[in-house]
């Protein structure tokens, strides 16, 4: 309880120098004033650090959430924001662009949902949409049954992850069509990310949705694998504008 405490206030002294960015007050420098230079020189938007914030108080106060739009808000918050904050620095100003960071972080973060399921419901926490739930009738209970009795998923819940999944694919598609819209040298990095964390909903499937008992990984090759892709990719997109160019 002390810890908590101790962690919201300085996640509110955090906001409170967001809204004022004002020089040497920054609850921790010099981390304070890199940052006040950071935002300044690159014109970083304020507000995604005050949206991250946000996702941190709400892990904090952690609540059911009730449904899609607080799901997607909470995933913003969390993930979107870093990819944000992070686009002028690597030279991203357009609104596609903008808006793939937008769906990559809100794919990761889906990502990490539906992986930790089983991990989240051990630690009381559960981030799956009540509204979701409700459709293929997995209360917070059933889930619960379902893990204490320590014999895997139903098929109630393999819908419910598939469902789930589902969503997360479509916000990787998303984003992937918007990487090519950044500087070469900076898609390598993004792409392979990308690919690395979506294999994990492909290792979630092939271990037939059970997110409960196991945590779905990918391997050092497939990461290598994944590296090597995005380096042809983001070099047969680059290859492809300069002929156009032509």
């Amino acid at each position: 309880m002390a810890l908590h405490a101790e962690v919201r206030r300085e996640l509110l002294a955090w906001r409170r120098w967001f809204l004022c960015l004002q020089p040497g007050a920054a609850p921790r420098e010099p981390l304070g004033s890199d940052l006040a230079t950071l935002i300044a020189s690159y014109r970083i938007d304020r507000a995604h650090f005050l949206d991250f914030l946000e996702g941190l108080f709400t892990d904090l106060e952690h609540r059911p959430v009730p449904d899609t739009i607080a799901l997607l808000r909470y995933c913003y918050c969390v993930a979107s924001t870093v990819g944000l904050a992070m686009a002028p620095i690597l030279g991203a100003t357009s609104r596609p662009a903008l808006r793939a960071a937008r769906d990559l972080g809100i794919a990761m973060q889906l990502t990490n949902i539906v992986r930790d399921v089983g991990e989240d419901l051990r630690r009381g926490r559960l981030y799956l949409p009540l509204e979701d739930l409700r459709r293929f009738d997995c209360s917070p209970d059933h889930l619960l049954n379902l893990l204490h009795a320590g014999r895997g998923p139903d098929d109630r819940f393999r819908a419910l992850m598939r469902f789930e999944i589902i969503r997360a694919d479509a916000y990787y598609d998303r984003a992937l069509q918007g990487i090519g819209l950044l500087p070469v040298e900076t898609q390598i990095g993004i792409r392979t990310a990308a690919h690395a964390y979506r294999r994990i909903l492909r290792q979630v499937e092939r271990n037939d949705y059970d997110t409960l008992r196991l945590r779905a990984a990918t391997t050092v090759d497939q990461k290598i694998i994944d590296l090597c892709r995005a380096f042809w990719t983001s070099l047969a997109l680059a290859a492809s504008d300069h002929g156009e160019e032509r």
